[in-house]
């Protein structure tokens, strides 16, 4: 990814309905949280990512990379918490990819395409790139950072991110890749 990008991922959450944090669960041998820092490293360096955990999980996390922005939260609180504080620690002044730790969006060329269409979005006023296959929306989501403003004004106990992106100028793009859909219930 090029410069002006960055990545964050939600994975504090306690999975309740999943029998516990879907952070842990094993893919291929190894806790999903890894794998997808693993994909991430492959497409942005350590410190352009932002990752909001437990906090009871910042040793484990920071051992598998210190330069990586391992952001606790209250895995209790609304998911625009957690956006909000990987926002406060890794701001939101660049393009900024968000999904959760369940989605399997484990294409480089998803992240490549959408990287691509950033320059005509942002020329036409583009507050978000949301990727879509077969008529259906799905992630990760591109924000840009004219969001950031509003975004940092959102409540977490009153608002909800996709409800207020609603309002905001969101693109659609095209994607080539069914795995936007992609995620884990377990």
């Amino acid at each position: 990814m090029g410069p002006r990008f960055q990545a964050y991922l939600l994975a504090a959450g306690r999975g309740a309905r999943a029998g516990g944090p879907k952070a842990w669960r094993e893919h291929e041998g190894q806790p999903l949280l890894q794998r997808q820092l693993d994909f991430l490293k492959g497409l942005f360096p350590p410190e352009r990512i932002a990752v909001s955990v437990q906090k009871d999980w910042l040793t484990r996390c920071s051992a598998w990379d210190p330069r990586v922005h391992w952001v606790p939260v209250d895995p209790e609180a609304p998911a625009l918490a957690a956006v909000l504080a990987l926002a406060r620690v890794l701001p939101l002044d660049d393009w900024t990819f968000l999904h959760h730790v369940d989605m399997r969006v484990w294409e480089p060329g998803l992240f490549r395409d959408l990287e691509r269409a950033a320059p005509a979005a942002q020329r036409e006023g583009i507050e978000a790139l949301v990727p879509v296959h077969e008529g259906r929306r799905g992630h990760p989501v591109l924000l840009s950072s004219a969001i950031k403003a509003g975004l940092l004004a959102l409540e977490p106990a009153r608002d909800r991110l996709d409800v207020w992106l609603r309002s905001r100028k969101v693109g659609e793009f095209s994607a080539a890749y069914a795995c936007i859909h992609d995620n884990w219930n377990f």
